[in-house]
């Protein structure tokens, strides 16, 4: 991301960051873990907010990935959007869920109280191979480990996987007997996230409902959460 020059407030009325180093720090005190005792997903920034941020941007999509590159986190959901999954995934009648990619376990420390609460059962999973490295902390209940062998030890109904790597099919995930649901956020079409023969082969469809409230690193315009099922 190109910084714009000193004088200009990119955040205005917050003030202007005008280090790359200071931008960062900023950027790790937003997207955040959640503290002892918040309530669920009180880390996640209300909608309202994000809102107030994109305006302020200048380059509304180069800022959400820097932001991004800054905090390793690539899907960033509303405060609104977890619970709007879960309520969804009742409709569905699902009880186990498996978040895939679950990398620093942003989205993944909101979900689980949500799906305690609701009486969803709930893995995150993250194989640790990620373009990001840092020294961040991640959320602890992320498990290390493999979504494609992960898949048929939990036996979960639904798989929620946010940007699956550039190029990889998710068909064999579809193949597990429990999976009923595999639900997508990132670029639809393939290439980017996941393989572009998953959306030309496998039966899937938009969900306007999870593609609101949230954004991904490329943008708000690209984003979108597609449900793929047998």
């Amino acid at each position: 991301m190109v910084f714009p020059p000193e004088e200009e407030k990119v955040f205005s009325p917050f003030g202007a960051f005008r280090e790359r180093r200071r931008f960062e720090e900023w950027a790790q005190r937003l997207i955040r873990l959640p503290e002892p005792g918040e309530e669920p997903g009180g880390h996640l920034l209300p909608e309202a907010s994000w809102r107030q941020w994109l305006r302020a941007a200048p380059e509304p999509d180069d800022w959400l990935a820097a932001l991004s590159q800054a905090t390793g986190v690539y899907f960033f959901p509303s405060r609104e959007w977890p619970p709007r999954l879960v309520r969804y995934l009742k409709l569905l009648k699902v009880k186990r869920l498996l978040e895939a990619g679950a990398g620093r376990g942003y989205v993944s420390a909101a979900l689980a109280p949500l799906c305690l609460a609701a009486g969803l059962a709930f893995q995150a999973v993250d194989k640790g191979e990620g373009e990001f490295v840092s020294g961040l902390p991640g959320w602890p209940l992320v498990a290390c480990g493999d979504v494609f062998q992960l898949v048929r030890e939990f036996q979960p109904e639904a798989v929620l996987y946010a940007w699956p790597p550039p190029g990889q099919s998710l068909a064999p995930l579809l193949q597990s007997p429990s999976l009923r649901y595999l639900i997508v956020i990132g670029e639809g079409g393939g290439g980017v996230t996941g393989a572009r023969e998953d959306w030309q082969r496998l039966p899937h469809r938009k969900s306007f409902a999870l593609s609101r409230y949230a954004r991904g690193r490329s943008g708000e315009e690209r984003h979108q959460a597609t449900i793929f099922y047998k």
